[in-house]
């Protein structure tokens, strides 16, 4: 009887959660891509603490992850309805209407926040990148061909999608070529602009290459602030062989841009804006 008191007790002590370990568990699974267990531990946490202002700007996090934006604002304004000022909750808010094509509302927004909180890097750079969106980007080299033999580009063997842009978001080539090509390419640009932001915040240099989870694929995107090429790959494919498969279709969108000598001259130095990083949509 001892035994099975002491075997039952610990079992009944250790499925009782707190809404802190909970939440704790639920940013994790987050962070690691895991949004079905983020969600549904988010859940959890808000039947044990429903107006827990965390736990719902943590489920307005993973809406973001997932793409679900209408749910994403529900769960900042509710966060906002309980604390005014509340700088994550201003600050996801603000990206969600500048990928939604509203800069205005994107800028007061922001301001709003820096009113509150002055020191928010994150906050600060998201203004930036905005005021800097109507600046007039590079220009693709005089030289370049107006449109590049897309069948040269060969797409590796699990490539999805690959995007050749100009840093205006102008698209110059596309494989396969969609009705929606277009905004792709537009949506790339902008998210690079926003990140290019943040790392230059961080002092850590020109950005020059990234890897971009969109929630269906890893997305590994290089350019050198004139031309932009994207390699749409599945989620699970391993950094070094995505940057690899980007990097000889990068070679060969020069090439046929006919401006491979001139990039040779000007390679990007590898900084620490190189490394893989998180999603740039996410807010964190």
């Amino acid at each position: 009887m001892w035994l099975l008191s002491r075997l039952r007790k610990p079992a009944g002590t250790r499925s009782r959660l707190t809404v802190l370990e909970t939440l704790r568990r639920a940013e994790q699974r987050r962070r690691e891509g895991r949004y079905a267990e983020a969600r549904a531990l988010v859940a959890r946490a808000l039947e044990l603490d429903r107006d827990n202002v965390h736990a719902h700007l943590l489920a307005a996090y993973v809406h973001v992850a997932r793409g679900e934006s209408f749910a994403a604002q529900a769960e900042f304004r509710w966060v906002l309805a309980h604390d005014a000022n509340h700088p994550r909750a201003l600050l996801g808010l603000a990206r969600l209407a500048l990928e939604a094509g509203h800069g205005v509302t994107c800028r007061d927004l922001l301001r709003r926040a820096l009113r509150a909180y002055p020191d928010f890097p994150e906050a600060e750079a998201l203004l930036a990148a905005v005021h800097s969106r109507d600046e007039t980007p590079p220009s693709v080299p005089s030289g370049a061909a107006a449109q590049p033999r897309v069948q040269a580009l060969r797409l590796p063997g699990t490539g999805r999608a690959l995007t050749v842009a100009r840093a205006d978001g102008a698209l110059i080539a596309a494989q396969p070529m969609t009705n929606d090509a277009t905004d792709v390419a537009e949506a790339l640009v902008r998210m690079l602009r926003l990140a290019a932001a943040v790392v230059d915040r961080a002092r850590l240099g020109a950005l020059h290459r990234a890897i971009v989870d969109d929630g269906h694929d890893a997305v590994f995107t290089r350019t050198d602030g004139a031309i932009v090429v994207s390699l749409a790959l599945p989620r699970a494919t391993d950094p070094p062989q995505g940057l690899l498969d980007l990097n000889r279709l990068w070679s060969a969108a020069l090439h046929e841009l006919g401006v491979l000598a001139t990039s040779r001259t000007a390679e990007p130095r590898v900084t620490a804006a190189d490394v893989p990083a998180a999603p740039t949509r996410r807010v964190s």
